[in-house]
């Protein structure tokens, strides 16, 4: 698992080792190996023995979008066996609550009259959410200080700490903070407001041409046998129906109850990578364009 502990992909990955437990007949040990924005994890899965001993779960941009911005030797997309689809990563940009900023229009007009000087935390370079927030810039035409730290507990923490003017992360990492009243949600990045703020529009709403959906999902290594494929798709779409997990994913706003499996999985990823290609040319950002 590529990010650190109390993050959404973590928090997603032990509810499934939880429930996959008695369904596979065997002790799941979940590993946290941040860095690279997931990079780091799918490596190590990729070059693992294909018996189905090690799996990964990760935000499908660590195949699909930062081959783009990173030197990876390896087509990461081409080195796996995509699984099952476990959860939908839904993400927004808040504030601290006593923030002057109420509105993402206030937010960016403050970017505007202090250029490079207005902070926003994400959890990774070359992530779906870094590219949404830049693309945001962008359509303002606006300098911001786009700052990446290891997973959303980083962005929560140096928010909290007023050491970042706002986060881009996910709803998991946030919710109970615009619950509690010391965060506000300024914008929702997916195509549908969210239950937590339903007073908050959507960029779309807003009027900005962008949505930043991205899916969480379970792979092994190529050339998984497909017994074994079928084995572990079985055993964690029995712990995804579990109450308990469903529970865990709904409160940290990454459940997803219809999870694409086989070709219709293979298909997103290769229309999600089509698609990161061209906003990442509308940017004019990536790895060649660094060179």
């Amino acid at each position: 698992m590529g990010f650190p502990p109390g993050g959404s992909t973590d928090v997603l990955a032990r509810a499934l080792a939880q429930g996959g437990r008695k369904p596979l007949g065997q002790e799941i040990i979940v590993v946290n190996r941040p860095g690279a924005s997931g990079v780091i994890a799918a490596n190590e899965v990729a070059a693992a023995l294909a018996d189905g001993h090690t799996i990964g779960v990760s935000p499908s941009t660590a195949f699909t979008l930062a081959h783009m911005f990173m030197d990876i030797r390896t087509d990461l997309l081409e080195a796996t066996s995509a699984l099952m689809l476990v959860g939908r990563q839904r993400i927004g940009i808040v504030t601290q609550s006593d923030s002057p900023h109420r509105t993402l229009k206030d937010f960016m007009d403050n970017a505007r009259t202090n250029p490079g000087r207005v902070s926003v935390g994400i959890p990774g370079l070359g992530t779906k959410v870094e590219l949404i927030t830049r693309a945001i810039a962008l359509h303002e035409k606006v300098e911001l200080n786009v700052v990446a730290f290891q997973g959303d507990a980083g962005v929560m923490t140096n928010l909290l700490g007023g050491h970042v003017a706002a986060g881009s992360f996910s709803v998991g990492g946030w919710a109970s903070h615009v619950r509690a009243g010391t965060m506000r949600l300024l914008a929702s990045f997916e195509d549908e407001r969210f239950d937590v703020a339903p007073g908050v529009p959507t960029l779309l709403e807003l009027g900005y041409p962008l949505t930043g959906a991205a899916i969480q999902y379970l792979y092994g290594p190529r050339n998984l046998p497909p017994a074994v494929a079928r084995r572990i798709i079985a055993a964690f779409t029995e712990a995804s129906r579990a109450q308990a997990f469903i529970e865990v994913a709904t409160q940290n706003g990454l459940y997803d109850k219809n999870p694409l499996v086989g070709e219709a999985l293979d298909t997103y990823l290769a229309k999600d990578r089509a698609a990161n290609a061209v906003l990442v040319e509308k940017l004019g950002v990536g790895l060649k364009k660094k060179r």
